[in-house]
């Protein structure tokens, strides 16, 4: 975009019409008509999902294992592209199949299944979600969600330049991408602007996985699938690429973004583009220095120097503030269309209730403050709210050991949880529903739930280092509620205080989170 906002009336226009929203570029000195005007846009997309989930009627080009193929949409140097159907999830999905001639060029159909299998295990928002990969008919594919919106290239190509708190945020968005790809071991390998999307809404994505890899693989047989603009200098030497060489790429774009030009010799950026910031500029040159050490030295990094920005030019949140009756009006219409909520909303912001249970025979039992877990326990989360809400649940046990329990790739359900809905985490595994199971006993467990209103970036870049928990291996879950504010929030777990320490900054604003610990014993079996 070229740094033009949408108005209140631009965005009234937009709601009465039926288009999509961008809310990251709209503007309004009423923050309280912003929220309501939200409300009711996630209102009207529930009812156009209603119904909206049988076939496509367009002709079939031919079956591919679960998915009719429906249109050739793109053709790489190794894999053609596809969009399909998925029957089985009910939604449309883009297919990527290995061409023969692949082989020709080093790319072996194992080393695409295993490495794409490793990619439909990363959960994070702004990583294109992969549901599988498998060979049917001689073939290997890659399937994965199929995202509405347009490449940041067509943007700059149709609108101009960001404006340098929208590529800023772009930034910050992708480099929690990187952050969860590289610590799942795997390289991108080819970041550019056409391979990241801006979805309709605002959520940014980095799409083109099937070139991601373990740093070997990619480097025997990738290396032509690379754009050479994006590559660092030393690659372009033949220097082997690791996830170092993302991070220069993600440099180039943001170059890119906030000018319309790549990096070029003997001009600076703020030559190029005088009205940016000067932050904002020192932060994308750094990325692009020729000498690596004097780059960010991981994707944490990076992504901690372009929040610094964007603290240093904080603004009021256009959307933050209390509720309207316009808004409560929206939410009330809301919770009709649902069905009905937990509670009434008032109109005086974020609220969530929150319940821990125990699977019984007979349903479910309430978990009380400071009882204990038995081994086998099977735990649920119940969480309502009457905001959009992004969840991240925590668990370490008395050996210290701290896992990740959701968001989990291998589910359904993802951030952000919807509205005035009442969700049951972890959630599914198709028809199956899931819970955390207490695995062991004798000692002490904590379980950590934060709820945010917003996406957390920070907390999401240093969870992607933290293993997760997966439904064949399922992990205990523990707790009492001790605080909502940071600040009353009291944990034993060293990696559990580690982490709060580590993102305390983000953790703080009570307005938009919540964290909640709690803590169980799990005595030994007499």
């Amino acid at each position: 975009m070229s740094g033009a906002q949408d108005t209140r009336d631009d965005l009234v226009e937009r709601l009465l019409d039926g288009r999509p929203i961008d809310w990251s570029n709209a503007t309004s000195s009423d923050a309280a008509l912003l929220d309501a005007l939200h409300t009711l846009e996630q209102v009207r997309t529930a009812y156009q999902r209603i119904g909206a989930t049988s076939a496509p009627r367009a002709p079939v080009l031919f079956q591919w294992g679960p998915l009719a193929v429906h249109e050739k949409i793109g053709s790489g140097a190794s894999a053609d592209v596809y969009k399909a159907w998925d029957a089985g999830l009910a939604t449309p999905v883009a297919l990527k199949l290995l061409r023969p001639e692949a082989a020709a060029a080093g790319l072996r159909s194992d080393e695409f299944l295993r490495e794409g299998r490793l990619l439909a295990r990363i959960s994070q928002r702004n990583v294109l979600r992969v549901y599988g990969a498998a060979v049917h008919d001689g073939r290997p594919g890659l399937w994965n969600e199929w995202i509405e919106g347009r490449a940041l290239d067509a943007i700059v190509e149709a609108d101009g330049p960001f404006a340098g708190a929208e590529a800023v945020h772009v930034g910050i968005e992708l480099c929690a991408a990187l952050a969860a790809i590289h610590a799942a071991g795997l390289v991108h390998g080819d970041v550019k602007a056409s391979n990241v999307l801006r979805e309709r809404g605002g959520r940014i994505v980095l799409a083109d996985l099937g070139a991601a890899g373990a740093p070997d693989t990619l480097n025997a047989s990738l290396r032509t699938q690379a754009t050479p603009t994006y590559l660092s200098p030393q690659s372009r030497d033949g220097a082997p690429r690791a996830a170092a060489d993302d991070l220069y790429a993600l440099g180039v774009l943001l170059h890119f973004l906030s000018t319309g030009v790549y990096p070029q010799n003997g001009r600076s950026l703020r030559e190029l583009k005088p009205t940016i910031d000067a932050r904002v500029a020192a932060t994308i040159t750094r990325a692009l220095s020729p000498d690596p050490r004097h780059r960010y030295a991981n994707a944490h990094a990076f992504g901690d120097a372009l929040l610094a920005t964007q603290r240093d030019a904080r603004t009021v949140s256009k959307r933050g503030g209390h509720r309207a009756p316009l808004a409560l009006a929206a939410i009330l219409l809301a919770a009709v269309l649902a069905g009905g909520a937990w509670w009434t909303s008032r109109a005086t912001g974020w609220q969530q209730q929150v319940e821990l249970s125990r699977r019984t025979d007979a349903g479910s039992e309430r978990l009380s403050d400071g009882g204990e877990l038995r081994l086998g326990d099977r735990i649920g989360l119940l969480l309502s709210s009457n905001r959009q809400t992004w969840a991240y649940v925590l668990n370490e046990d008395e050996a210290g050991t701290l896992h990740v329990l959701f968001p989990l790739a291998s589910l359904a359900q993802a951030n952000p949880l919807p509205a005035q809905v009442e969700t049951r985490l972890p959630g599914q595994q198709g028809d199956r529903a899931l819970s955390w199971e207490v695995s062991s006993s004798g000692g002490r467990e904590e379980f950590l739930v934060i709820l945010a209103d917003r996406p957390l970036h920070a907390l999401e870049r240093r969870l992607a280092g933290y293993a997760a928990a997966t439904p064949e291996a399922p992990q205990r879950g523990v707790g009492r509620i001790s605080g909502e504010a940071l600040a009353n929030v009291r944990v034993q777990g060293r990696q559990l205080n580690a982490l709060l320490s580590e993102s305390s900054a983000e953790l703080a604003d009570t307005r938009h989170v919540r964290v909640l610990a709690y803590h169980f014993d799990t005595p030994a079996p007499r």
